[in-house]
């Protein structure tokens, strides 16, 4: 199919007409997907704490960076087993005499070496050790001294030989408000040393960098969101090429911009792009930049905006995202999971402390495993409280209750025309809302 007519399908499939493609013969069969918190762990901390990253390891386990006032925002590496054992814990303020300050995202190269990019004095990179110890540190920017503006955050790739590429958004001039705008790219190797630098130039500001992938032929591409637009740039040892730049106003893409800004992308097999925006859901783009699937949710209420922090791809061709309710003084968080070929939503669930009714946990970083996904994020009991590192893992299974009526139908929490999941596995009952695809 078109991406034209894929959306178009998917649209129509979404009520009661289609049932076919979006209830699917798991649902007809009873088997609908639920997620189940197989474990999590706070941390019992008196400050503020938040994940910033979360990588899978090569050994199968994974590792959460954060940040911890306690340390000054110092830079805060944890790694778990998939099962909920803590491996290792490593903090520290400064590497070289120079701070680290908050971490913004993490990266495992070939030989096992871990590298955070940090924010403390400057935008910095810092490689450790398998085990979080610090190795060095670099400015991400060696080369250049005319940079006048820096967009967070820095997004992190490493390398088969243990270096590390990372890249951000930043202006170049000669002044705050005379500047040209660039995704910037810098490649280093094990040891430190700079092996390239160079930029994109893109005709708007304020640009957010969201994923690097590298290929298996070495070839680095960037996804960044530049206000309206979703970029795709791809660096070569010495060029660079602009795969895609999708303007979210045009006519021609057929969906409705929603949300603000791509808040997470994943890079998919093909070219395209798998994305989570401001606005709950995703949408997923094929490597020339058209719109293949949109999804759209209203968790807890249509009323109450979501924010989708993350998205990243898991085993049998699913995607999640994961984000937080805007609901007043509260941000309960939420995970999505979605079939990354053509959008339908398999499951919703909402994080809640089951101990306390009073505490919320805010979904901020998912990375899959073996059999689910791994999420971290905050906890915490009101607006004004001090927060808790939060993680915690997530399996997928069958529901295999059959629901024939709601599968018949092909109405749920959205009402006509749309569909929703039919469990959540909350510890509390959804409000009026649900998920809808366009």
């Amino acid at each position: 199919m078109t991406g034209q007519n894929r959306r178009e399908f998917i649209q129509h499939s979404a009520g009661a007409a289609g049932l076919t493609s979006l209830m699917s013969v798991r649902s007809l069969l009873g088997m609908t997907p639920y997620v189940n918190e197989r474990w999590h762990e706070t941390f019992e901390k008196s400050d503020n704490q938040d994940a910033k990253g979360i990588i899978r390891t090569q050994d199968g386990n994974f590792v959460v960076a954060s940040f911890s006032e306690y340390l000054g925002l110092g830079t805060w590496l944890v790694k778990f087993r998939p099962e909920g054992t803590k491996l290792w814990e490593q903090k520290f303020e400064a590497v070289d005499g120079v701070s680290t300050g908050v971490p913004w995202d993490i990266a495992e190269a070939g030989d096992g070496s871990l590298f955070v990019a940090t924010d403390g004095e400057g935008w910095s990179v810092v490689k450790t050790t398998p085990d979080g110890e610090p190795v060095w540190l670099r400015d991400w920017l060696p080369e250049w001294d005319d940079v006048v503006d820096w967009d967070y955050p820095l997004q992190l790739a490493g390398t088969a030989d243990g270096g590390c590429v990372v890249a951000g958004g930043i202006g170049r001039g000669e002044a705050h408000d005379d500047y040209d705008s660039m995704v910037a790219a810098t490649h280093f190797g094990p040891d430190g040393d700079l092996v390239w630098q160079r930029a994109a130039d893109i005709e708007h500001s304020n640009v957010r960098v969201l994923d690097i992938t590298i290929d298996e032929d070495d070839d680095i591409h960037v996804a960044s969101n530049a206000e309206f637009h979703f970029r795709a740039d791809t660096f070569t040892t010495d060029s660079v090429m602009n795969q895609m730049n999708v303007n979210l106003f045009d006519d021609d893409q057929g969906v409705r911009y929603y949300g603000g800004k791509y808040t997470d992308a994943v890079r998919l097999r093909g070219g395209g792009y798998a994305t989570s925006l401001t606005g709950a859901g995703g949408r997923c783009f094929d490597s020339e930049g058209t719109v293949i699937w949109n999804v759209k949710s209203h968790i807890g209420s249509q009323y109450r905006p979501n924010r989708g922090n993350s998205i990243t791809l898991g085993q049998k061709d699913r995607v999640a995202v994961v984000g937080k309710i805007e609901d007043g003084g509260t941000r309960p968080g939420w995970i999505i999971v979605m079939d990354v070929e053509d959008g339908s939503v398999e499951t919703v669930h909402r994080f809640r402390d089951t101990s306390n009714g009073e505490a919320y946990r805010k979904a901020q970083e998912v990375v899959g495993l073996d059999d689910g996904f791994a999420v971290a994020g905050l906890q915490s009991g009101d607006w004004y409280a001090d927060t808790k590192l939060w993680v915690s893992s997530v399996g997928v299974k069958q529901d295999n209750t059959p629901d024939l009526l709601q599968t018949i139908l092909g109405v749920g929490l959205a009402g006509a025309g749309g569909w929703a999941v039919k469990r959540w596995n909350s510890d509390e009952e959804p409000n009026e809302g649900g998920v809808e695809t366009e």
